[in-house]
């Protein structure tokens, strides 16, 4: 049996501004770096000032192996601490799937 770990992220911005920008692309690179896979990501049409970005994980210990080797990448360093200035507030949902092969 093999579980998939997702996460799913929704952040809030301090300003309602186009929030798209290089940054989803820049973190995509840095996730994908260490196996991680980018389902995808976007803005909510009804509130601008929302986006969501959605990561999925081999399995838990991958996805904690992964956070371990993100808070040394430089990269990724860089990016958070330029959308921490931006964001207002940020939800974290944890999802698992399991399946058969």
């Amino acid at each position: 049996m093999f579980v998939m770990f997702y996460k799913l992220y929704k952040s809030t911005q301090k300003t309602s501004e186009v929030i798209y920008d290089d940054s989803y692309e820049e973190f995509s690179k840095v996730y994908e770096k260490f196996g991680v896979k980018v389902l995808g990501g976007g803005t909510n049409v009804a509130n601008p000032s929302e986006a969501y970005f959605m990561t999925v994980y081999k399995d838990k210990k991958h996805y904690e192996e992964t956070v371990k080797k993100l808070q040394s990448d430089p990269k990724y360093i860089e990016l958070s601490k330029d959308l921490q200035e931006r964001r207002e507030s940020i939800e974290v949902i944890t999802l698992e799937s399991s399946y058969e092969m």
